[in-house]
């Protein structure tokens, strides 16, 4: 994967300007839009340093008593008995339904990385600053994942270089006009026989720093802060996802129109031939989802039981098969599902980083959209991922 250049080239290596090649090519990046202004800290600072995860780390209730063999979690890890799969020929025979799967080894093995990490965590072994590295570097992932998925933003190297300078505080500014890095990424889209301009080079830009800027909000919220996740916090994180792009590429309408807010009347939405909610369901639906989020967090944090995986995916799924605006839901739910696993499993899930997972994460979205709604493919597929992203965390972590 190609990144751009930061620093113009010598006079002796100088690249020939594109308009000799290509004299009618709009390099003019003029529309500057929006510029990110450096935060005092990273989102999640300060975050594990009261404890991992950092779910039950206020002192609500004193931690569990733990033993010698096995250290504990402050909860109890509870497998739920919704995990689903679906058979291969579900698209093509409307009467298969999904099926019960086993996932206890992996809920399991899960549960036994976590309790590790506490205990690397708890013994000083690996410091909470060493903890936040690992978590950027996993936001990374996950927001190439989710563009990934929706077909927008950057290549990886980019991705991650705009990323942690938006983590990191840094202030991001649009591609200045003409400059090295605008001229390279004009070249990366005439070398892929797109057709470059503006619109196509800064929108990549945009889509990956507004992304990394959204995540960040929530994040600061709802873990840091420990705020529920109201309408207002995920409006304010869509408008924070939308600022300066429209909502398609030819530039139809842009995000004023839409960017916070819920589809308006006549503002259909489908997934394959399974509506949406409908704009007069739409605000009832997403109260019905903050409420029953807020309940579900309250008896977790009352009873100390919890399946992370199984919570992270149900209201992801639910939220989009809502789907209550008119772009951005995909990504908006995946933050929600991250959001979620920061707080009550410390960790983030990528999905969509390579072209076959993007095609099961879409596979799976498609299946549940067909019967309106059901989490239980898509919990196992976070549990599955979870399982190998604490692996590696609980192996690097050691290693230090």
């Amino acid at each position: 994967m190609s990144t751009s250049r930061d620093s113009s080239p010598s006079k002796k290596d100088r690249r020939p300007s594109l308009l000799n090649i290509f004299p009618n090519l709009n390099i003019n990046s003029g529309s500057r839009g929006p510029v990110i202004h450096p935060r005092r800290s990273f989102c999640l600072e300060g975050t594990f340093s009261r404890g991992w995860p950092p779910s039950f780390s206020r002192g609500r209730s004193p931690p569990r008593a733990s033993s010698p063999s096995r250290p504990s979690l402050p909860f109890t890890l509870r497998m739920s008995s919704e995990y689903r799969v679906y058979p291969d020929n579900w698209r093509n025979d409307i009467t298969v339904r999904d099926e019960s799967v086993d996932v206890s080894a992996a809920f399991e093995t899960t549960r036994a990385f976590m309790e590790d990490i506490s205990s690397i965590m708890r013994s000083k072994t690996a410091t909470a600053d060493e903890m936040e590295d690992q978590m950027q570097e996993e936001m990374v992932k996950v927001i190439f994942g989710s563009n990934n998925i929706e077909r927008v933003g950057l290549g990886y190297d980019e991705t991650f270089r705009l990323c942690l300078a938006v983590f990191r505080g840094e202030c991001i500014t649009p591609y200045p006009a003409r400059s090295a890095a605008y001229q390279s990424k004009l070249e990366e889209l005439v070398k892929k026989d797109l057709n470059p301009g503006e619109s196509a080079v800064v929108r990549g830009r945009r889509e990956v720093v507004q992304h990394a800027a959204a995540f960040q909000h929530l994040l600061e919220a709802f873990v840091k802060f420990d705020q529920p996740i109201t309408e207002d916090l995920i409006k304010e994180t869509h408008r924070i996802l939308t600022t300066g792009l429209s909502g398609t590429d030819s530039g139809h309408f842009d995000y004023q129109d839409f960017g916070g807010k819920y589809r308006k009347a006549g503002e259909s939405a489908f997934g394959g031939s399974h509506e949406f909610a409908k704009p007069s369901e739409i605000p009832k639906a997403m109260n019905s989802l903050v409420q029953n989020l807020a309940k579900d967090i309250e008896t977790i944090e009352t009873t100390r039981n919890i399946d992370p995986f199984m919570l992270a995916a149900s209201y992801c799924d639910r939220f989009v098969n809502i789907h209550p605006s008119r772009d951005g839901n995909g990504r908006m739910c995946r933050m929600i599902l991250n959001a979620i696993l920061v707080k009550y499993a410390g960790i983030v899930v990528a999905l969509g980083e390579k072209d076959q997972d993007r095609d099961e994460y879409l596979l799976i979205a498609q299946e549940s959209a067909t019967v309106g709604g059901h989490a239980g493919q898509l919990a196992k597929l976070v549990l599955d991922s979870a399982q190998g992203t604490l692996k590696k965390l609980k192996n690097k972590l050691s290693k230090r």
